[in-house]
């Protein structure tokens, strides 16, 4: 099994189970569940499987996650899981792909182009 990433914007006026648009998917989009628990112990953020939180609160999460991940990666490796399946390594890769998804359809200054989005309006999902 595994997440299911993705990076989405709220649709106005939508249904409640349809109320968010798949814009983006990072290119690492399904890391294992068995780095479920490194995740969140590395960037001390507790997600919940399927929920959208919004980007603009959740990114200073990933990053320090990528940051202890790379400076710390002996703290992490007890959660490396034993079957091989999700390491450190396989951690760090998908949320810095996650961060460079972001970064690539990121506008700081609004909309200015048709593929460009303020952190503001994206919501991620795990």
């Amino acid at each position: 099994m595994s997440y299911d990433i993705r990076i989405a914007v709220k649709v106005v006026g939508a249904e409640p189970d349809n109320e968010f648009a798949v814009i983006a998917m990072p290119e690492i989009n399904s890391p294992t569940y068995n780095i479920g628990e490194m995740f969140r112990k590395c960037t001390g953020w507790d997600f919940e499987q399927g929920e959208f939180y919004k980007v603009a609160d959740v990114y200073p999460n990933i990053v320090r996650g990528i940051i202890n991940l790379t400076e710390h990666e002996d703290e992490f490796e007890k959660y490396n899981s034993p079957n091989g399946w999700g390491t450190t390594q396989s951690a760090l890769e998908a949320l810095q792909s996650l961060k460079d998804c972001i970064d690539e359809i990121e506008d700081p200054n609004g909309w200015s182009g048709w593929n460009t989005f303020p952190k503001s309006v994206l919501y991620v999902a795990w």
